[in-house]
């Protein structure tokens, strides 16, 4: 009956809805232009995110607040029945905020929060990739006081350093056809079908740590700019429990059968010990961690009238540091796993723009590219990600001298993808997936 717990977490390498389990629009105003900030972040304060560098000279005190609504929608349809399965995800709020204060007509001071690592994806319960997983979670929130300068005319310089507290939450079932009742005699041997719910299991795990986001941005003429940044890799530790409970199933194991029982018996009292203090699958603690993943951006900005803008990123995650991943039980008759995923770099391009309509009004736009982490052989329902093409719209309303509101609207559409509901099964369907987001935010200087 150990199958099952290491089953628990055998799909932990994708947990973790851009590249990987990356996010990204943590900003209204970058959001409008496909987040191309490193050349000339927004005036709003979150540079503090997009490049530090950007706060250097940035006068007065600011302070804006956000949220982007991510609505995903998309689905799974298997080889052998053409039965499609959709996504049951809710509407997932991803909020942030930025303050900032000028200490000199050169140096500035900010504090900003902001999750640019997180993840929800719910299936209904009668998917029948429940087993790897039905309901996946993980929200890392950054608190970074950030400090920038303008060193020169033509540089700036700016770095923060980030808090981070991160909750990972898995919910999975487990299949007892797949579980042993004797050495090398399933369950499914005994004349119990394949996909019979018997437990489910409910980990939850919280952690926190500190990494490092430092940029420039070099102004080589009036018009050009060039800036990068770079946010570091931390390895969260997490400390939590996992929860295992008993589904009735309601069958009886038939006459003449290999353990030697009488006909009749119900199913569910020959797996009950298993859930006992001692037994494979009782509730206890569990430790894990996860590499939030170093990233970075290179770009420029060029002013080309008085009222237009245009602007490129690349940008570069370095997803590959999921190399191993250890889940360490307390339980010790559920023995530890140690995972080892394939998860790849990605590289995106963004483009954008902004056109000052009217003093009041300006209007943005983007598009963006980037590639997928997970590797073909582990596409599953935690995370079945991929390759993207994203296309941005945005508008920046100034309400009044002080109050500025910025609106966007994003579509995502990822690649069709071929993917697994079994990973003992490999690739057995087609997984389809696509988003609208919504951004609204506002800015106050004073």
């Amino acid at each position: 009956m150990r199958r099952f717990a290491l089953m628990l977490l055998a799909g932990a390498p994708s947990l973790v809805a851009a590249q990987g389990f990356g996010v990204y629009e943590h900003n209204t105003c970058a959001m409008g232009r496909a987040g191309v900030t490193a050349a000339g972040p927004c005036a709003d304060g979150s540079a503090i995110f997009f490049n530090p560098a950007g706060l250097g000279a940035l006068g007065g005190n600011r302070f804006s607040v956000g949220t982007t609504l991510i609505g995903a929608q998309g689905g799974f349809t298997d080889d052998f029945l053409g039965r499609r399965t959709d996504l049951n995800n809710p509407l997932i709020p991803v909020p942030s905020a930025y303050f900032t204060h000028a200490l000199s007509p050169t140096l500035t001071a900010g504090i900003g929060v902001y999750a640019p690592y997180g993840l929800e994806t719910k299936w209904p319960t009668d998917f029948e990739g429940r087993f790897i997983g039905y309901n996946t979670k993980i929200r890392s929130i950054y608190i970074q006081p950030t400090l920038g300068v303008q060193v020169s005319p033509k540089l700036k310089l700016g770095v923060g350093v980030a808090y981070i507290t991160s909750r990972l939450e898995l919910h999975q079932r487990a299949d007892l056809s797949r579980q042993f009742a004797l050495p090398g005699v399933p369950f499914a041997a005994l004349g119990i079908p394949s996909g019979t719910d018997f437990a489910d299991a409910s980990l939850a795990a919280t952690g926190t740590g500190y990494a490092v986001n430092f940029g420039g941005i070099f102004q080589v003429s009036d018009r050009v700019s060039i800036g990068g940044h770079w946010l570091t890799r931390k390895k969260i530790d997490y400390d939590g429990t996992v929860d295992f409970t008993k589904i009735p199933t309601g069958l009886t194991l038939a006459p003449g059968n290999p353990l030697g029982v009488p006909g009749g018996t119900p199913v569910d009292a020959l797996v009950a010990g298993q859930f006992n203090a001692g037994g494979p699958l009782a509730s206890g603690g569990v430790k894990t961690s996860i590499i939030m993943p170093p990233q970075g951006t290179v770009g420029f900005a060029y002013r080309a009238s008085d009222t237009w803008t245009v602007m490129a990123d690349y940008h570069y995650v370095v997803w590959g540091w999921f190399s191993q991943i250890v889940i360490d039980f307390a339980n010790p008759a559920t023995p530890d796993l140690t995972l080892r995923p394939s998860n790849k770099d990605t590289h995106g391009v963004r483009v954008g723009t902004e056109y000052q309509y009217s003093p009041k009004i300006q209007l943005r736009a983007g598009y963006l590219y980037h590639t997928g982490a997970s590797p073909p052989q582990f596409v599953t329902p935690l995370l079945p990600e991929g390759a993207r093409n994203e296309f941005t719209i945005g508008a920046g309303i100034a309400l009044t001298e002080k109050l500025h509101a910025d609106l966007g609207y994003q579509y995502i559409k990822q690649n069709d993808r071929r993917g697994t509901v079994d990973l003992s099964a490999g690739n057995t369907g087609l997984y389809k997936f696509s988003a609208h987001l919504f951004g609204i935010g506002a800015a106050y200087t004073f």
